[in-house]
């Protein structure tokens, strides 16, 4: 073979090579197509499932405690059906029952008094869901034991008024145990 003719074959086979060599493609174009597939798959989360989607939470200690119900929008409103809108109920923490300021305080027995009887009373007392005492008990005592102690705490207590215990947003009956103590230095 002649070398004519061996250069010929070689730049024949050169061009074929050449030829058959894939494009190189931008980076440009990578950039562009990474960038749609990211935005396709946001779009895909926000618009799939929907209403499976809960709002974020709210912390307790930045919801108003109100005791009205907070209105809803015109537009909110129409946008649900009548079964699926939920009435709106006002943020309330779990509590335990409270003891009005205005209620009376138990008084020291004159006859207890003159007598130097002295010691401390706790009462039990069941709250219903209004805020009144159905039931007063006493549950222990220290000190001497006076039956007029026990008498004026009792007498006192049952006509408290409380904040009701609440619970999930309601109000629950709950049981109070109130200590007094009677000391003649106090007086």
């Amino acid at each position: 073979m002649s070398a004519t003719a061996h250069e010929h074959l070689h730049s024949q086979h050169l061009q074929q090579d050449v030829s058959e060599r894939p494009q190189r493609t931008s980076p440009l174009l990578w950039l562009a197509l990474i960038v749609v597939m990211f935005a396709g798959a946001l779009m895909w989360l926000r618009f799939s499932n929907q209403e499976d989607v809960a709002p974020a939470p709210v912390g307790e200690r930045m919801l108003p405690a109100s005791e009205t119900q907070v209105a809803t929008a015109p537009a909110a409103r129409n946008a649900a059906p009548a079964s699926e809108q939920r009435k709106a109920t006002p943020a309330v923490r779990n509590r335990e029952a409270s003891p009005l300021a205005s209620n009376d305080k138990p008084t020291y027995p004159a006859t207890a008094l003159r007598n130097g009887v002295q010691g401390s009373v706790v009462a039990s007392l069941n709250v219903d869901t209004r805020g009144n005492v159905t039931e007063a008990s006493i549950v222990s005592r220290s000190g001497e034991r006076s039956r007029d102690l026990d008498r004026s705490v009792l007498s006192t207590v049952q006509r408290w008024k409380f904040q009701p215990a609440m619970q999930n947003g309601r109000a629950v009956a709950s049981v109070v145990r109130v200590p007094v103590d009677f000391r003649t230095e106090q007086r």
